[in-house]
């Protein structure tokens, strides 16, 4: 059994009990994001996925930082050519 709410998670069960219900929600959560944002993008973001799983909570903490520059920089460019074509 896997049970999650709000950021906390609880996984009971012998091994293949519990593989067997990963692969449930991985498939589950594959079609939502198909259904979303497409097959093409659910890929690239099930894998972003499973590399972040592999990663430590310090390496996960430095990547969510540098996403979280580069997206902040590309509103603050676009809010620049905002302002400019107002001018």
């Amino acid at each position: 059994m896997i049970k999650t709410e709000r950021g906390t998670i609880e996984i009971k069960g012998d091994l293949y009990e519990t593989l067997a219900d990963y692969g449930v929600i991985t498939v589950a959560v594959r079609e939502a994001l198909e259904e979303t944002i497409g097959k093409e993008r659910a890929e690239e973001e099930m894998q972003k996925a499973m590399q972040l799983s592999r990663m430590s909570e310090e390496e996960r903490d430095k990547y969510f930082a540098k996403e979280i520059e580069m997206k902040a920089e590309r509103v603050a460019e676009s809010i620049r050519k905002i302002i400019a074509e107002i001018k």
